[in-house]
């Protein structure tokens, strides 16, 4: 995919800095497209931003994540020992993303034809209820995480409550922008969050996770109260941030 036609990551203006960008651009209007807009029912930028992140390596690379997919007797399995609830709500986030991922964009049509309508098939309709169920267990244990993120407890809830419309978008998104179709097989999978390793412990988190999470609680603060100290804390996650993913980009939105 480094060659794609949509833009040459080799050339000036159009490496993997824009990457971000295009896949923003694509899914916002992936959702205008499918009747989904964001901030419509609630406020759903920050998912916005975690989808971006999540998407990202299908267009900035042709490689695919280590590991298999995961029955639902091997995520209970991993998570049966565990008492850190950290752990635990990485498990579930993902697999849920590997749901999310599989269904959306990762089949011919997650869609069947039934009595002259459109509805999902039951392998996908399966995939969501498992989607939705992890997705709603992550967010219950990152929610637990002492001192944790609550801004990726509510992005993973929210994403839990639309599982169904995130994989309409994504399925739109992947024929109409993205350009997918039949360069993708069911059995391939996406290296996710943002090419991060699957969790293995407790402590797996990479630096870049972390830091990933200190923006999102930070944007959420200074969305929430935009004083001059939040502002200021903001800006500071977001430099910390930059400093190990160089393609991060971040201008402060005006008031």
């Amino acid at each position: 995919m480094e060659n794609s036609p949509y833009f040459d990551l080799s050339q000036p203006g159009g490496g993997r800095g824009s990457v971000h960008d295009f896949v923003l651009s694509s899914l916002l209007r992936s959702r205008i497209d499918c009747g989904f807009e964001s901030n419509g029912a609630h406020y759903d930028e920050d998912v916005n931003v975690y989808l971006v992140y999540l998407l990202s390596a299908l267009v900035s690379s042709s490689k695919g994540a280590e590991g298999t997919k995961l029955r639902d007797v091997d995520v209970f399995e991993r998570v049966r020992d565990s008492s850190d609830p950290r752990f635990k709500g990485e498990v579930y986030r993902t697999s849920a993303d590997r749901l999310l991922l599989s269904t959306g964009i990762f089949v011919d049509t997650p869609f069947e034809a039934r009595d002259g309508r459109r509805v999902f098939a039951g392998d996908a309709q399966s995939r969501i209820g498992r989607g939705k169920t992890y997705y709603h267990f992550a967010a219950m244990f990152h929610g637990r995480v002492r001192a944790g993120s609550t801004t990726l407890a509510r992005i993973l809830d929210r994403l839990s409550v639309d599982f169904e419309r995130y994989v309409e978008i994504l399925f739109h998104m992947r024929g109409e922008y993205l350009h997918l179709y039949g360069r993708l097989s069911d059995d391939a999978l996406l290296r996710l969050s943002g090419g991060a390793p699957e969790v293995e412990g407790p402590d797996s988190r990479t630096e870049i996770e972390r830091l990933r999470d200190d923006f999102l609680d930070a944007y959420w603060a200074w969305h929430e109260a935009p004083s001059v100290a939040n502002r200021n804390a903001l800006l500071q996650a977001a430099a910390r941030l930059k400093t190990v993913d160089p393609l991060f980009t971040f201008d402060l939105p005006v008031n």
